[in-house]
Protein backbone atom coordinates (compact mmCIF):
# COMPACT_ATOMS: atom_id res chain seq x y z
CA UNK A 1 0.00 0.00 0.00
CA UNK A 2 1.33 3.62 -1.09
CA UNK A 3 0.28 6.39 1.15
CA UNK A 4 0.79 10.38 -0.45
CA UNK A 5 -1.29 13.24 -0.76
CA UNK A 6 0.74 13.72 -4.15
CA UNK A 7 -0.41 12.44 -6.86
CA UNK A 8 2.66 12.14 -9.00
CA UNK A 9 4.18 10.74 -5.56
CA UNK A 10 2.18 7.84 -5.46
CA UNK A 11 2.66 7.19 -9.39
CA UNK A 12 6.67 7.18 -8.96
CA UNK A 13 6.32 4.63 -6.16
CA UNK A 14 3.53 2.86 -7.62
CA UNK A 15 5.90 2.04 -11.10
CA UNK A 16 8.74 1.39 -8.74
CA UNK A 17 7.02 -1.12 -6.87
CA UNK A 18 5.25 -3.08 -9.56
CA UNK A 19 7.87 -3.08 -11.95
CA UNK A 20 9.80 -4.94 -8.60
CA UNK A 21 6.89 -7.12 -9.27
CA UNK A 22 4.52 -6.11 -6.29
CA UNK A 23 1.09 -5.60 -6.25
CA UNK A 24 0.19 -2.21 -5.08
CA UNK A 25 -3.22 -0.16 -3.39
CA UNK A 26 -2.79 3.26 -3.18
CA UNK A 27 -4.62 5.96 -0.54
CA UNK A 28 -4.28 9.75 -0.64
CA UNK A 29 -3.94 10.51 3.05
CA UNK A 30 -3.50 8.48 6.43
CA UNK A 31 -7.07 8.25 7.20
CA UNK A 32 -7.83 6.87 3.90
CA UNK A 33 -5.23 4.52 4.63
CA UNK A 34 -7.02 3.25 7.58
CA UNK A 35 -9.99 2.66 6.46
CA UNK A 36 -8.88 0.46 3.95
CA UNK A 37 -6.35 -1.50 6.29
CA UNK A 38 -9.37 -1.67 9.05
CA UNK A 39 -11.77 -2.43 6.20
CA UNK A 40 -9.75 -5.17 4.13
CA UNK A 41 -10.08 -9.17 4.60
CA UNK A 42 -7.00 -8.91 3.12
CA UNK A 43 -4.43 -6.25 4.48
CA UNK A 44 -1.59 -4.85 2.82
CA UNK A 45 1.52 -6.95 3.39
CA UNK A 46 3.60 -3.63 3.18
CA UNK A 47 2.67 0.07 3.65
CA UNK A 48 5.21 3.27 2.11
CA UNK A 49 3.73 6.19 3.52
CA UNK A 50 5.00 9.85 3.59
CA UNK A 51 4.62 12.16 6.82
CA UNK A 52 3.47 14.92 5.92
CA UNK A 53 -0.28 14.19 4.35
CA UNK A 54 -3.80 16.17 4.91
CA UNK A 55 -6.62 14.78 7.74
CA UNK A 56 -3.74 11.70 9.02
CA UNK A 57 -0.51 12.56 8.66
CA UNK A 58 2.10 9.38 8.43
CA UNK A 59 3.01 9.21 11.95
CA UNK A 60 -0.54 9.32 13.76
CA UNK A 61 -0.86 6.48 10.73
CA UNK A 62 1.71 4.78 11.78
CA UNK A 63 0.64 5.17 15.42
CA UNK A 64 -2.69 3.70 14.58
CA UNK A 65 -1.24 0.98 13.40
CA UNK A 66 0.88 -0.34 16.02
CA UNK A 67 -1.93 -0.14 18.38
CA UNK A 68 -4.21 -2.50 16.37
CA UNK A 69 -3.06 -6.36 16.92
CA UNK A 70 -4.91 -7.06 13.33
CA UNK A 71 -1.91 -4.41 11.37
CA UNK A 72 0.98 -4.09 14.38
CA UNK A 73 2.74 -6.49 12.22
CA UNK A 74 2.73 -4.54 8.65
CA UNK A 75 6.00 -3.82 7.54
CA UNK A 76 6.47 0.17 6.93
CA UNK A 77 8.68 2.40 5.11
CA UNK A 78 8.43 5.36 5.74
CA UNK A 79 8.83 7.91 2.56
CA UNK A 80 8.99 11.66 3.62
CA UNK A 81 11.09 14.85 2.84
CA UNK A 82 10.08 16.02 6.15
CA UNK A 83 13.24 16.74 8.44
CA UNK A 84 13.17 15.10 11.34
CA UNK A 85 10.35 12.48 10.74
CA UNK A 86 12.29 9.21 10.96
CA UNK A 87 12.46 10.16 14.42
CA UNK A 88 9.36 10.52 15.39
CA UNK A 89 7.70 7.34 14.15
CA UNK A 90 7.43 3.61 14.84
CA UNK A 91 8.84 3.15 10.90
CA UNK A 92 10.62 0.11 9.92
CA UNK A 93 12.98 1.70 7.59
CA UNK A 94 12.80 5.47 6.55
CA UNK A 95 14.00 6.90 2.67
CA UNK A 96 14.21 10.60 2.24
CA UNK A 97 12.69 12.05 -0.62
CA UNK A 98 13.87 11.82 -3.76
CA UNK A 99 14.19 7.91 -3.19
CA UNK A 100 16.83 5.19 -4.62
CA UNK A 101 14.34 3.11 -6.14
CA UNK A 102 16.45 -0.04 -6.43
CA UNK A 103 17.45 0.47 -2.63
CA UNK A 104 13.89 1.37 -1.80
CA UNK A 105 13.04 -2.19 -3.68
CA UNK A 106 15.58 -4.02 -1.80
CA UNK A 107 14.40 -3.04 1.24
CA UNK A 108 10.55 -3.55 1.16
CA UNK A 109 11.75 -7.14 0.02
CA UNK A 110 13.89 -7.71 3.13
CA UNK A 111 11.09 -6.16 5.26
CA UNK A 112 8.12 -8.75 3.23
CA UNK A 113 10.73 -11.52 3.55
CA UNK A 114 11.03 -11.02 7.30
CA UNK A 115 7.56 -10.70 7.99
CA UNK A 116 6.87 -13.72 6.17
Amino acid sequence: MIVDDESSMRFLLRMTFELAGHQVVEAPDGLAAIEQVEGSRVPPDLVATDFMMPRMNGGELIARMRRNPASAAIPIILVSSSPGSEQRTEADAFFRKPFDPEALTECATQLLEKSA
